[in-house]
């Protein structure tokens, strides 16, 4: 069993993801980790250190979203783009200089997030090698290497299932306004576009960014399925009225229209406008 929270990255981490154009077998990958599971004894261990780490890292996003709530509860909301961006903009290993010797609490939250997130992916690595499923394979590996040594990206991992098909990042601005995110964006694409992989098991996978963004909350709530009151109902109908038309014009052939919601899955992730956890 699951339950469901609510979750939003706090302004100014955002998140960008490429399509790597190899692909992955997702049912057959889920199939071989279960049957791992049930016939490697010591799979147990890992996988229960695997679901340890995937907390851990969804609760340093937590305090993370948490922080800029008191940022904002003690008057200094202009003041959390300002820090960002400044950390932003240093090298990921500064971060632990900021939090040691100056006491700055943003450095130790975004010290932790890449911290969990850089062992989490130790133990993706482990689980590849003793159930033979590339959840992160080594081509992967090495791209999302040299994606979390840009500037300004504060974590970067195989989203959903794994394998070799896509790549997600959160990213900081890593410049003052009116930069900002745009630098930090600019060059992660720059790095994706010209992905050039030299590995002994490289292939030519062209990797394309996704034009995708994390929910914003709206109404005070959050994005998902939504209840919507009967003016807004009329309006749907009416808007849909054309498909319908379409629909009977081409023998059949439905059209949907479905509003997706783009989220951090903390690798478990994860995700994060919704994140699951085991009760």
């Amino acid at each position: 069993e699951h339950e469901a929270e609510p979750f939003q990255l706090p302004p100014g981490v955002e998140v960008m993801m490429a399509d790597v154009c190899c692909g992955a077998h997702t049912p057959s990958m889920v199939k071989s980790i279960q049957r791992w599971r049930g016939e490697d004894g010591a799979a147990k261990g890992l996988w229960s250190r695997y679901a340890s780490q995937s907390a851990r890292l969804q609760a340093s996003l937590r305090r993370l979203a948490a922080l800029h709530g008191r940022y904002v509860a003690d008057g200094r909301a202009a003041q959390w783009l300002e820090a960002l961006a400044r950390l932003g903009g240093m090298a990921p290993k500064e971060w632990f200089v900021e939090a040691s010797l100056d006491g700055c609490e943003l450095a130790t939250a975004l010290n932790e997030v890449r911290n969990a997130s850089l062992e989490l992916r130790t133990l993706v690595r482990s689980i590849s090698t003793a159930s033979g499923v590339p959840v992160e394979p080594a081509a992967q590996t090495r791209l999302l290497d040299a994606t979390m040594q840009q500037r300004g990206v504060l974590m970067a991992l195989v989203p959903g299932a794994g394998g070799h098909d896509a790549v997600l990042a959160l990213v900081l601005p890593s410049a003052p306004p009116p930069a900002g995110l745009l630098a930090t964006r600019q060059r992660v694409s720059s790095l994706w576009r010209g992905w050039d992989d030299k590995g002994a098991d490289a292939a030519a996978a062209p990797v394309c960014e996704l034009p995708v963004k994390e929910s914003k909350s709206v109404s005070g709530g959050h994005n998902g399925v939504r209840i919507e009151g009967a003016a807004a109902a009329a309006l749907l109908r009416r808007a849909a009225a054309p498909l319908r038309g379409e629909t009977a014009l081409s023998g059949g052939r439905q059209t949907l229209v479905v509003g997706l919601a783009a989220v951090v899955a903390v690798a478990a992730v994860a995700a994060a406008a919704l994140q699951l956890r085991k009760r």
